[in-house]
C-alpha cells in the first residue's frame, strides 16, 4: 500500500477552489445592492463589485463559511440573501472576536437572518435599526441606543427590543426581582415607581421569556375582587396610607373567606381567618375622594370598618376658632404682615361654610399662587384664615379651622427661628508725626524832634515784632534782642509807647507725635443695622461784641470777659466716633457688610481763629469669611509747608541775610489704617468665649497703669436663672408632648363611638349592598400584562 503525499498549499488551493463552485452554484443570479447607472462613476479602487452585490433568496440558503471568519465576512454573507444595509465603525471590526459557523445543512431565509444575528452576538455585537441601515454595535452599548419599542409581539431572534410591562395584580418591584432570571447580561430592567410600570431592554428571545413568565405570575387570586368605598370628610390620600400602615397587604388576601357566624358582627375565629382578612391593594382616587381596595370579601369588610371610624366630620373642621401662637424670636407685627401678603395670593373659600356633604374642598396652593416658603408649598387650606397680632405679648392671632391651624404653624416655626448674631470688630490705627521749624529776626529804628514828628523803619513778622513788647512776652522758643528807650510822642500818636530801636531774635523747633488706637465693637443681628458712636463735646470760642455804655452786646450769648462791655460767644462742636454696620450673613458662613463709619478729631488750635476738626469718612459694602480681618480703608499723607517773610536783596545774603528774613517750616506725615473683623455668633458659647477675652483685654490695659489695677471688672451671674443640658431636653421633650395633645385633641373632637375592636357587618346578599361601597364587576383576565391602563 503506497501512501501519496500532498504539500499544504495544494490542499490550501484545493479547499478554497471547492468554496468557489459551491458559492457560484448555490447562490442566485446576483442583484447589485446600489441602482445600476451607467453614469454613475466607476467602482472604489479596491473593491469588488461582485462582492457587495444580493438578491432576495427565494429558497434555502446554503452556509459555507471558512474556520474563523470577521465581521465583514458574516455580514456581507447577510446582506447578500437580505439586501439589508449595514453599518460600523472601524473600532466594531477591530474589537469583534473571529467565528466559527458549521452549518451543513441548507436553511430558509429567515433561519439565516437568525443565525446571522446569533452568530453577531457571539461576537459580542447586534444591530439596531436606524432608518433603513443597521448599525452594528457591541452588546453594552445596545441599551442606550434608540431601540423600537415593541407592544405586541417581539419576535423570536437574538435581536434588541424595548418593551413596557405593566403589571395588573402584583407589585412592579416583586416582578422586576422575578424578570431579573432570566434577564441577559446586557439587559436592563427599569422600575417606574409613579406608575408600577418596568421598562425592559434586552434581547427579543429574552423578552419572550419575560412575558410568559410574567403571564404565570401577574394573575388575580382566586375570589379577589374590587371595591369602592367612598370617603366623605376625611382625605383619601390620607386615609389610605393609614390603612396600609394598619393593615399592610398579604399575598394570601385573595383566598377565599371564610365562613361567617350567625351572630351580626362576629370576626373571624381562627389565625387562618385573619390573615384572609388582609387586603391585597388599598388605592386613593383624588378625583371622586374614594378608596379603591382589591381584597376578598371579608378584607374588604374589614377596611370599609375602619373607614366609618375614621371618615367622621370634626368640630375643628367646620367652623372657625381663635388660636394663640406666641412667637420667640420674629415681630408680630411684622410676621403677621408677611403671612397676611403670603395668603392674598390663596382663594380662600367664601364664608358660607363647607360644601354640600360637610366636607370642606381642600385647595392647593401652586406656587404661582405665592405660597409661604418651602413648608407651606403644596399646603391645603380649608376655610377662611384670618392673621392679626397683639403687639404687648408679641403673638399671633390665627383665626382659622384647626386643620389649617396645623399647616399654617409649621410655617410660622421656620419663620420664628432665632436668627444668627454676628460680633463686629473694628481696629483703626492712625499715626501723626509733625515737624515745625520757625527762626527769624525783626528790628526798627525810630527817631522824633521837637517838632513831634517821627521816624520809623525796619522789618516786622505777624510772630514777632520788635515795635510790639507784648509779641515778645508771648514768644516761644530761643529769644534774644536789644531794645531802646521810649520814642517821645508815640504814646499820643499810637495809642501806646514804642521803643526808639529794637533788634529781636527767635529759634523756634516744635515736634509732635500721635499714635491712636480705637478699637469699637458692637453686636447686633442678621439684617438688622447697628451704630456705636463714642466722642466728646468740645467748647470753643464763636465770637467776640462789644455792647455800648457798659451794656452786653447783642452777640454776646455765651458768656463775657472781665472787660466791661466785651462779650465772647461759646459754642460746642460733636467730636466723635461713628460705625454704623449692617451684617448679611449666608449658609456658607460668609458675612455681606453694610458699613458707614465716620472718624471725627481735634486739630491744631489757632491762637486767633480756634481749633481745627478733622474729619475721615468710609462708606462701602464687603464681603468677608467668619473670623477674616480685612482693611476697608486707610490713609497716607506726607506734607511738607515752607513759607518765608524777608527784605528782598538783604534777606538773600547767604548767612547774613537770617537778619533780615523770618522762616517757617513745617513737615506733617500721617498714616490712618481701618481694619474690621466678624465674629459669628452660632450658641451661647461663642458669646462666652467673647466675654472672656473682652476682660481679659481689659486687665491687660488695667496692668499697664497702676493706679487702675484696682478696679477688675466681674460681671454679676444670678445661677437661679441658668439651666444646663438636661433642662434644654426637658423643655423640648415638653413642647413635643404639648403638640401631641392638640393633634389628638383635634383628632378627637367631635367623635362619639365606644372603643374596642373594628367588628365586621353581615352584608346582605344580591344588590342590597349599601351605594357608594358596592363592589365593582370583577376584570376580566388580562391577555397580556402589557395592556393595562396608565
Amino acid at each position: 500500500m503506497s501512501t501519496t503525499h500532498r504539500s499544504p498549499s495544494f490542499a490550501r488551493i484545493v479547499a478554497v477552489a471547492s468554496l468557489l463552485i459551491a458559492a457560484v452554484v448555490v447562490a442566485p443570479l446576483p442583484a447589485r445592492a446600489q441602482p445600476a447607472d451607467k453614469d454613475g462613476g466607476d467602482d472604489a479602487p479596491g473593491d469588488d463589485a461582485q462582492l457587495y452585490s444580493c438578491g432576495k433568496a427565494k429558497g434555502p440558503v446554503s452556509v459555507s463559511f471558512k474556520p474563523d471568519i470577521e465581521l465583514k465576512d458574516l455580514l456581507t454573507w447577510a446582506m447578500g440573501f437580505t439586501c439589508k444595509n449595514f453599518i460600523y465603525e472601524q473600532g466594531v471590526l477591530s474589537r469583534s472576536k473571529k467565528l466559527t459557523i458549521i452549518a451543513p445543512n441548507k436553511m430558509s431565509a429567515q433561519d439565516a437572518y437568525r443565525l446571522f444575528l446569533v452568530g453577531l452576538s457571539t461576537m459580542g455585537l447586534t444591530v439596531v435599526p436606524k432608518g433603513n441601515v443597521l448599525k452594528v454595535i457591541e452588546e453594552s452599548q445596545a441599551k442606550g441606543e434608540t431601540v423600537a419599542i415593541k407592544r405586541g409581539g417581539v419576535g423570536n431572534n437574538e435581536e434588541f427590543v424595548r418593551l413596557i410591562l405593566r403589571p395588573n395584580h402584583v407589585s412592579a418591584q416583586d416582578l422586576a426581582d422575578a424578570l431579573a432570571v432570566v434577564k441577559s447580561a446586557q439587559g436592563d430592567i427599569k422600575l417606574v415607581q409613579k406608575s408600577g410600570a418596568l421598562i425592559i431592554t434586552d434581547y427579543a428571545t429574552h423578552v419572550r421569556d419575560m412575558i410568559t413568565l410574567t403571564k404565570e405570575l401577574d394573575k388575580p387570586s382566586e375570589g379577589a375582587g374590587i371595591y369602592t368605598i367612598k370617603v366623605v370628610y376625611a382625605d383619601a390620600k390620607q386615609l389610605s396610607d393609614m390603612l396600609g400602615n394598619i393593615l399592610g397587604t398579604s399575598a394570601t388576601a385573595g383566598q377565599p373567606e371564610p365562613a361567617k357566624g350567625n351572630v351580626k358582627g362576629r370576626a373571624p375565629a381562627t389565625a387562618a381567618d385573619i390573615e384572609a382578612a388582609v387586603p391585597s391593594k388599598i388605592l386613593a382616587d383624588d378625583r371622586t375622594n374614594s378608596l379603591i381596595v382589591v381584597s376578598n370579601e371579608a378584607a374588604y369588610l374589614r377596611v370599609r370598618a375602619l373607614v366609618k371610624r375614621l371618615d367622621v366630620p370634626m368640630e375643628t373642621e367646620g367652623a372657625g376658632s381663635i388660636h394663640v401662637y406666641p412667637l420667640e424670636n420674629a415681630k408680630a407685627e411684622e410676621l403677621s404682615q408677611t403671612l397676611n401678603n403670603a395668603l392674598q395670593g390663596i382663594t380662600q373659600p367664601s364664608a358660607g361654610g363647607t360644601p354640600q356633604g360637610g366636607r370642606p374642598q381642600r385647595r392647593v396652593a401652586g406656587a404661582d399662587q405665592g405660597t409661604i416658603g418651602a413648608a407651606a408649598e403644596g399646603a391645603a387650606f380649608e376655610g377662611q384664615v384670618r392673621i392679626t397680632h397683639d403687639a404687648p405679648t408679641n403673638s399671633l392671632v390665627v383665626i382659622s379651622s384647626g386643620r389649617d391651624f396645623i399647616a399654617l404653624r409649621d410655617v410660622i416655626k421656620r419663620l420664628d427661628a432665632p436668627r444668627r448674631q454676628v460680633f463686629i470688630e473694628a481696629v483703626i490705627l492712625e499715626l501723626q508725626a509733625t515737624n515745625d521749624l520757625d527762626v527769624g529776626t525783626s528790628f526798627h529804628g525810630g527817631y522824633g524832634n521837637d517838632s513831634g514828628d517821627i521816624v520809623v523803619g525796619g522789618l516786622q513778622h505777624s510772630n514777632l515784632k520788635s515795635l510790639d513788647l507784648s509779641s515778645l512776652a508771648a514768644a516761644t522758643g530761643l529769644l534774644g534782642g536789644l531794645v531802646g528807650h521810649e520814642l517821645p510822642n508815640s504814646q499820643e500818636l499810637f495809642g501806646k509807647s514804642i521803643p526808639s530801636y529794637g533788634v529781636l531774635f527767635q529759634a523756634l523747633a516744635k515736634n509732635r507725635n500721635a499714635n491712636v488706637l480705637s478699637s469699637p465693637h458692637i453686636l447686633t443681628t442678621d439684617n438688622v443695622e447697628a451704630e456705636i458712636s463714642v466722642g466728646q463735646n468740645i467748647p470753643y470760642l464763636g465770637g467776640i461784641s462789644f455792647g455800648g455804655f457798659g451794656l452786653p452786646g447783642a452777640g454776646g450769648t455765651g458768656g463775657s470777659t472781665s472787660i466791661p462791655g466785651l462779650n465772647q460767644s461759646i459754642q460746642r462742636q460733636d467730636i466723635a466716633l461713628t460705625m454704623k454696620i449692617t451684617p448679611h450673613v449666608n449658609a456658607s458662613d460668609m458675612v455681606r457688610l453694610d458699613i458707614e463709619q465716620e472718624i471725627q478729631d481735634v486739630g491744631e488750635r489757632d491762637p486767633q481763629l480756634g481749633p481745627t476738626w478733622t474729619k475721615r469718612k468710609i462708606k462701602t459694602t464687603v464681603v468677608v469669611r467668619d473670623q477674616q480681618s480685612i482693611v476697608i480703608g486707610g490713609l497716607m499723607s506726607d506734607r511738607v509747608t515752607y513759607s518765608e517773610s524777608k527784605i528782598p536783596v538783604l534777606g538773600d545774603i547767604p548767612l547774613l541775610g537770617y537778619l533780615f528774613k523770618y522762616t517757617q517750616r513745617s513737615k506733617q506725615k500721617t498714616n490712618l489704617l481701618v481694619l474690621l473683623t466678624p465674629y459669628i455668633i452660632e450658641d451661647q458659647l461663642d458669646i462666652e468665649a467673647i466675654v472672656e477675652r473682652k476682660v481679659r483685654e481689659r486687665s491687660e490695659f488695667l496692668r499697664s497703669f497702676q493706679n487702675l489695677d484696682r478696679a477688675p471688672y466681674l460681671p454679676q451671674i444670678d445661677y437661679r436663672k441658668k439651666h444646663g443640658l438636661i433642662e434644654d431636653i426637658n423643655s423640648t421633650e415638653e413642647k413635643v408632648e404639648q403638640d401631641i395633645a392638640l393633634l389628638r385633641s383635634y383628632e378627637q373632637k367631635g367623635i362619639d363611638y365606644a372603643d374596642g375592636p373594628v367588628q365586621y357587618e353581615d352584608v346582605p346578599s344580591g344588590a342590597d349592598a349599601p351605594t357608594g361601597d358596592a363592589p365593582a364587576p370583577a376584570p376580566a383576565p388580562a391577555p397580556a400584562p402589557t395592556t393595562q391602563p396608565q
